[in-house]
């Protein structure tokens, strides 16, 4: 026997005939003896019967052509690749080659090379993504800041003289390929702009990083290696998340 609950998750199935034969039998059994339900399949086939009586809603032509108008824009939107500017990944490039052809020393530890390699791949993989910037690849940076530390450090001292080297250079790679992110991004919209500058500056601290792992003095200490040279990554990146969580035109005046 049908319940109550039942009837009423079935009643608008039984209006439009979707039933089989054994729920409708079972379904008007229940109707027979309960003045509830019936009450209720009543109440629905009045509404239906309302509804039927209604006019169709009238559009006018210039509201439809708007409306397909704004539909097809953004579709084209959505659907739109994301543009991908080379300028990121030659200034990340740039950085590597200049910091490796200028170093006084480089190390000829193959590991340090091979933890080089990783993130120089990873500051060009973020260069690529400028133009679709998002959090996930800021943490992927940063992730392989702390990674290539954690792997290649070992015991060692902080190195502060040091560090302060390798810090500011993070910072001014990563200033040197937001302006080549940004030559990049002209023309295009207020929001794709910042976006490219945001992964650029990602992309140059991580490209520093980097050369770091294979020009440093100290790039076998993880003290040295997680205060500076990853840290230097999650600062630009903390910074290239503010600038994109700062709404659009913020702070301009008039």
């Amino acid at each position: 026997m049908l319940t109550c609950r039942q009837m009423t998750e079935m009643a608008t199935d039984r209006s439009e005939g979707y039933l089989g034969t054994a729920e409708r039998e079972g379904f008007d059994r229940h109707l027979e003896g309960c003045d509830g339900c019936r009450a209720y399949v009543r109440q629905l086939e009045v509404t239906a019967q309302a509804l039927r009586r209604l006019p169709d809603p009238e559009i006018s032509d210039a509201l439809n052509d708007a409306l397909m108008a704004q539909f097809v824009a953004v579709r084209a939107s959505a659907g739109a690749p994301a543009r991908v500017s080379p300028w990121p990944v030659l200034g990340s490039v740039v950085v590597v080659g200049l910091l490796l052809a200028f170093a006084r020393n480089r190390s000829e530890s193959p590991g340090d090379w091979m933890v080089g390699a990783a993130l120089a791949v990873a500051a060009l993989a973020v260069a690529a993504m400028a133009g679709r910037f998002a959090v996930g690849v800021v943490v992927a940076a940063v992730s392989a800041a702390v990674a290539a530390a954690l792997f290649a450090g070992g015991h060692g001292p902080l190195a502060a003289d040091h560090g302060v080297v390798c810090l500011s250079i993070e910072l001014a790679a990563a200033a040197l390929v937001a302006g080549a992110a940004w030559i990049g991004a002209r023309g295009a919209s207020p929001q794709a702009v910042r976006r490219s500058l945001a992964a650029g500056a990602v992309a140059g601290a991580l490209a520093a990083d980097a050369a770091l792992q294979i020009t440093c003095g100290a790039n076998d200490a993880m003290a040295h290696l997680l205060t500076f040279h990853a840290a230097g990554v999650l600062l630009v990146a903390a910074a290239a998340l503010l600038a994109l969580a700062r709404p659009i035109g913020a702070g301009s005046t008039g």
